[in-house]
């Protein structure tokens, strides 16, 4: 029993670099067309980057070289896209190992910091360009998107979030102290633009309920949706995954929120507060 736990855990950072992969390619790939609402400039703001250290021998199994790999390869009209990333890791030990694998890179820019104050300006950003934001805390607790953030991203801003809603048994917090992350799901979905729409994916019976927003253009967003239950039943097994579009989707989309967000206690309690009134 422990060993299937161990494997099931292990089994949530393939997903989750899947999904950043899949839409930072789509991205840059979109951009080299020529075609994209993008002016072809891209810039990646990695906001918790950590070492960079590979798993399994996977040479894309951290986001630092995921960002490195789609940053720096060529391929078909890559010419036209003018690519950069920046990295943020505050923990100094940490930012030695990721300097050690990644200084010196082009188009890449590593900062000892913490990112939570961040915005799109600080790295450069100007309206027309293409910005991915990619932020993968340890819990939902210490996830440093803020209200300045939200409000500097362009028109052309996606972002992939991870937001780990029970780790270490977060929800034995009071609501109160659980609030915060509720606030950012809301602030992204408030900014959301009319061609964009944003998925909820959570791993299904995960005791630590991993989620991820995602926000994409609308002309992607079924397409994505499908692929990304897809590739979850597959990599997170036996019990895969769930999504739902904020669009398409609002009732199961807040349902799962709510899911996630509560305790079952506070579920019951709501419920039966909604069947009083």
């Amino acid at each position: 029993m422990k060993k299937h736990i161990a494997v099931g855990k292990s089994s949530r950072t393939p997903y989750k670099h899947w999904l950043y992969k899949s839409m930072l390619g789509k991205m840059i790939g979109a951009a080299s067309t020529g075609k994209s609402p993008c002016n072809g400039t891209i810039k990646v703001l990695d906001m918790c980057a950590g070492d960079g250290v590979e798993t399994n021998g996977d040479p894309l199994s951290s986001s630092p070289a995921i960002a490195c790999h789609h940053i720096n390869s060529v391929f078909h009209n890559s010419h036209r896209v003018t690519r950069s990333a920046y990295l943020y890791e505050k923990e100094y030990l940490t930012f030695e190992k990721l300097t050690l694998r990644f200084g010196g890179k082009d188009n890449m820019t590593l900062v000892n910091g913490d990112s939570r104050g961040v915005t799109t300006k600080t790295i450069g950003a100007k309206p027309g360009d293409g910005v991915f934001i990619y932020a993968d805390p340890n819990s939902i607790t210490t996830l440093p998107v803020t209200d300045e953030l939200v409000d500097s991203f362009t028109d052309t801003t996606l972002f992939l979030m991870t937001l780990g809603c029970n780790v270490g048994g977060a929800k034995r917090l009071g609501i109160d102290d659980r609030r915060g992350w509720m606030d950012v799901v809301n602030m992204t979905l408030d900014s959301m633009k009319p061609w964009h729409d944003i998925h909820l994916l959570s791993l299904n019976r995960d005791d630590s309920q991993w989620a991820y927003l995602a926000a994409w253009p609308r002309v992607w967003s079924d397409d994505f949706l499908d692929a990304s239950i897809r590739k979850g039943n597959q990599l997170w097994q036996p019990n895969g995954v769930s999504a739902f579009s904020i669009r398409k989707q609002e009732r199961q989309f807040r349902s799962k929120l709510e899911e996630l967000f509560y305790t079952q206690k506070e579920l019951s309690e709501r419920n039966q507060q909604l069947l009083l009134s």
